[in-house]
Parts: structure tokens; C-alpha cells; sequence
């Protein structure tokens, strides 16, 4: 019984020292614009491009091609270094969403920094 006591004891400071480290890291959000023309986004219009927000508040701005048959390969090549350089940084992607349709695509990444 002292057993399980302690194997349990020793799981549960575990679990909490892992959530502690994983709040002290931070989140990175990356939204991609892909998009055939300017999606209306409140009063104005964002072409294609890639918005990033690390967890100190700095902002990174990477510009895109313009979507097409033609560019969709190079956007997705930058996309994918976009992440695989966040990925060398310490970040690792705990969810992806998307909204859209072909041509008109919006696509939001979320990142964890790991300590």
C-alpha cells in the first residue's frame, strides 16, 4: 500500500512540474493568409501573408504570393519553413485550424514553448 501511495505521490508532482514548466513557456500564434484577393477583415484588407505573435508580445510579418495554381507550391514551401524554423526555436505545434475555401483560406497555428 506505502507503494502505490508513493508511485502515485511521485505521478501527480510529476504531472504538476510538467504543467508548471509548460505555462512558463509561453504560446506562439501564426495566422496564414492564402488568399486569390483581399479578404475583407473589419474595415480593411489583408492580402496574402503570414502573421506571427510570440509570447513577449513581438510580431513577425512574412509576405506571401498571391494565391494561385502557379504560387500555391512556394506558399506552402514558406509555410512549411515558417514552421520548421518555430520548431528550431523551441515551439511545438499543439493545434491548427483552417477556414475557407480554395483560393480564400485562413489558417491559424498554435505553438507551445518548450523550456
Amino acid at each position: 500500500m506505502k507503494n502505490l501511495i508513493l508511485i502515485l505521490s511521485t505521478i501527480l508532482l510529476l504531472g504538476v512540474f510538467q504543467e508548471a514548466n509548460a505555462q512558463e513557456g509561453g504560446y506562439a500564434t501564426v495566422r496564414v493568409f492564402d488568399c486569390n484577393k483581399s479578404v475583407g477583415l473589419g474595415s480593411g484588407y489583408i492580402s496574402s501573408k503570414i502573421f506571427i505573435v510570440y509570447e513577449d508580445g513581438k510580431t513577425e510579418e512574412l509576405p506571401l504570393l498571391g494565391y494561385s495554381d502557379k504560387n500555391e507550391l512556394e506558399n506552402l514551401k514558406t509555410v512549411n519553413a515558417t514552421i520548421n524554423r518555430l520548431k528550431s526555436k523551441g515551439y511545438f505545434l499543439i493545434a491548427q485550424y483552417t477556414t475557407g475555401d480554395q483560393g480564400n483560406l485562413i489558417s491559424d497555428y498554435t505553438f507551445l514553448k518548450q523550456q
